[in-house]
């Protein structure tokens, strides 16, 4: 008799239920039960090591074995004879960490096949492909996993689909293929949508082709969006709202599908299609910040949308069903993207990388390079621009273990150093991170040793922050430390090239506030380095006789906030310049990075539970100043001190609990995705005028305080990825602060209040 589970199609479970309800192993991704004579197939896609695809119906399976060419044996035999061996077949999918959706029954619905996929130690080899179909009724085979709930035409919307029909499909949908909890209140909101379309949409025969899509999946989050119309040049998302007001977190939630579809889905930017967004209001005309995201209504939607697929042409079958099973890459955090990175040779998949500022620094440096002799190159660019993976790209382009040199990548940033290390030591088979990122703190001994080191390639991550003083050579500053490092290297190996990747205002310690002139005045008087720079640093180096100005040096593109360049709304604020602040907050808003400002202690942990509840997998956490001591943040806390090997630690689990905060020191080299940005009272506002409490450190070797700590909150305001929370404790010293910032912030209708 067949086994009958008792879970439901498209339902999420545990690993520890499945292991129960099937009777199999806790681990692997085919488990045979011979106790209820089924096999558990797990087709996992939060991991990289196996490329499982649906086709239509379809799903194209990756055998067992993770090293070297897999063989029809164990579980890959078993499968392969499921016609005949009387095994049932359960498949689940894994999109989330953690989460297992049951697809139901499956069958092999052809012969299996061949196919080339790199293994776990990043070498091509020959897997097995099993073609599995969905065994059951029409609605199972409907939801299995794929990216929205209905593809339909405007023609077939109106001809075909009724209003329970339709919103049948999205709730079986939404409920079943995405594990979500739906109601009565989502069923109206389809229905309202349904109606607002029949009615609204144009009735010319000359758009009854085009494509309506709705509920698509966006990518590393629960959201969904509602309605995407797709011409041959254009993604139209329509965002439907049973509201009479605009409000805030609306207009970051269309903003950020928008940004995310045209930088991140492939064949939209590939095919340069123009990503438009609106947010439609079924009820009336609402009220509101209208300036701030094209809204439509009853009264313009007909209108409105006639206009914009004017002249446009349909997408036929085939290309609407590409454009739907197309990847979508989001940009990883720089953990993940070094991981990718070591483990793949690539960096992300996107088309304004592969594309623009980072491909031509890379062939820029490459060519430098290949000249030979002693180099030194700086690359700038403004904050998020992707500066690091440039340095690590070159590293892993260069490296080779079999030769005599290799390069190395060296930070002054003990904690990333850490991150790194340690996101890719938890992989067998990747180049060791240790022999290739090392802190510079220990690697400038080779200056003082009589031992060479064989790095022909040296990049230096935040060069501005070089050291002026060494403490066991007085009068020696880290840049002439490294120059010294340098010629030994070029001395034994006939060439060697130093990779400066240098910020602005990021001196956060005492010995980092001469920045770059530091290296000018290394570079004095040391014609035998040939100095490439970008164009905004010819005016400190251009009396350096070999001096050379290399434009594609200069990194323009913020990537880390999904392409949103949030550094001059950060200057804005330091600068006390509230119009420009709030004009750009509002730009940034519209695009999808949103900002909410509290002064209540409980919020903390209501933060930490929004991210994880509509962001599984996102980061956040208390990022504070180092420069005073007061706990503001509850009995749980233990301080901002986080020890370099922890910060791995911290970055990863820690963070969320909130037992400890991170200081400029830990998060200057990394990001969160949702940080929670805490004004603690060494930087605050009083008479409009920015002031420092010089009670809030006890180190007198700073020089500049002021400007040190003006520095550290331009690291902590910009270490996001998606979003910032601010945190202003109650104080009175604080009150003019909070007020002004809520002054930026204040969009109607925060999500705060």
């Amino acid at each position: 008799m067949a086994f009958e589970t008792s879970f439901n199609i498209g339902e999420a479970v545990s690993n520890a239920d499945l292991t129960v309800e099937f009777k199999v192993a806790n681990m692997g991704g085919m488990r045979r039960s011979i106790k209820t004579n089924t096999l558990v197939v797990i087709s996992d896609h939060t991991k990289g090591l196996y490329d499982d695809k649906w086709s239509g119906d379809v799903l194209h399976y990756t055998g067992m074995g993770k090293i070297g060419n897999q063989e029809f044996n164990r579980q890959n035999k078993t499968l392969n004879e499921s016609k005949t061996n009387g095994i049932s077949v359960q498949l689940f999918e894994v999109l989330r960490p953690k989460e297992y959706i049951y697809r139901g029954e499956v069958k092999l619905c052809d012969a299996a096949y061949y196919e080339k996929q790199k293994d776990d130690e990043g070498s091509f080899r020959q897997v097995i492909m099993f073609p599995l179909k969905l065994i059951g009724s029409e609605e199972n085979k409907a939801i299995k996993m794929k990216n929205a709930a209905i593809i339909t035409t405007i023609k077939e919307l109106k001809e075909i689909w009724n209003k329970e029909s339709f919103v049948k499909a999205c709730h079986t949908f939404v409920e079943k293929a995405c594990g979500l909890e739906t109601g009565n209140a989502n069923d109206i909101s389809w229905a309202d949508c349904y109606d607002f379309l029949i009615k609204n949409l144009p009735k010319d025969e000359a758009y009854e082709n085009f494509n309506l899509i709705f509920e698509y999946i966006m990518p590393d989050s629960q959201k969904r969006a509602d309605v995407i119309l797709l011409t041959m040049d254009k993604v139209i998302i329509l965002e439907f709202k049973r509201k009479n007001e605009i409000l805030k977190n609306d207009i970051s939630q269309v903003g950020g599908y928008a940004q995310s579809i045209k930088h991140y889905h492939s064949i939209t930017a590939e095919n340069n299609m123009t990503v438009f967004k609106y947010m439609v209001f079924t009820l009336n005309r609402p009220t509101g910040r209208h300036d701030l995201v094209d809204i439509l209504w009853s009264d313009n939607f007909t209108h409105k949308i006639s206009n914009i697929v004017k002249n446009e042409k349909p997408l036929s079958d085939s290309l609407c069903k590409d454009w739907m099973d197309s990847p979508f890459v989001p940009l990883k955090s720089l953990a993940d993207a070094t991981l990718q990175l070591f483990k793949e040779g690539e960096l992300p998949n996107i088309k304004t990388i592969r594309e623009g500022d980072i491909k031509d620094a890379l062939d820029t440096i490459d060519d430098i390079i290949d000249l030979g002799e002693k180099n030194i190159i700086f690359v700038s660019g403004v904050p998020g621009a992707g500066k690091t993976l440039v340095g690590l790209k070159t590293v892993y382009d260069h490296a080779d273990p079999g030769r005599d040199t290799n390069p190395i990548y060296l930070s002054g940033n003990d904690p990333l150093i850490n991150i790194l290390q340690n996101t890719l030591s938890t992989y067998q088979g990747l180049l060791d991170g240790k022999s290739y990122i090392q802190a510079m703190k220990y690697y400038k001994k080779w200056a003082r040793n009589r031992t060479i080191p064989p790095n022909n390639i040296i990049v230096f991550d935040e060069a501005q922050r070089a050291w002026d003083v060494d403490y066991k050579e007085p009068g020696e500053t880290e840049a002439k430390l490294l120059l010294r490092i340098g010629d030994k290297i070029a001395h034994k190996y006939g060439q060697v090239t130093i990779l400066c990747l240098i910020g602005d205002g990021q001196a956060i310690h005492k010995h980092e506030e001469t920045g770059m002139p530091i290296w000018k005045e290394a570079l004095n008087n040391r014609d035998d380095w040939t100095v490439y720079v970008p164009e905004n640093y010819y005016e400190l180096f251009q009396s350096l006789p070999t001096c050379t100005v290399r434009s594609k040096l200069r990194l323009d593109i913020a990537i880390r906030n999904d392409f949103i360049n949030i550094g001059p709304w950060v200057e804005a604020i330091l600068d006390l310049n509230l119009d420009k602040a709030k004009k750009l907050y509002q730009d940034m808003l519209e695009k999808g990075f949103n900002c909410w400002i509290y002064r209540e202690p409980e919020c903390l942990k209501k933060t930490v539970n929004w991210v994880k509840e509509k962001h599984p997998g996102s980061h956040t956490g208390i990022i504070v100043s180092s420069h005073l001591k007061n706990n503001v943040f509850g009995n749980q806390y233990r301080g901002s001190y986080v020890r370099a090997d922890e910060a791995y630690h911290w970055y990863m689990k820690e963070s969320e609990e909130l037992s400890r905060g991170a200081s400029e020191f830990l998060i200057q080299g990394i990001e969160l995705e949702y940080p929670i940005v805490c004004f603690i009272g060494d930087y605050y506002i009083k008479e409009g005028k920015w002031h420092v409490d010089y009670n809030a450190t006890c180190d007198r070797e700073i020089q500049d305080l002021s400007g040190v700590i003006k520095n550290v909150y331009r690291v902590l305001l910009s270490r996001s990825r998606k979003g910032n929370f601010i945190y202003i404790p109650k104080e009175s010293k604080m009150d003019e602060t909070y007020f002004w910032l809520k002054k930026i912030l204040n969009i109607k209708n925060d999500v705060t209040k």
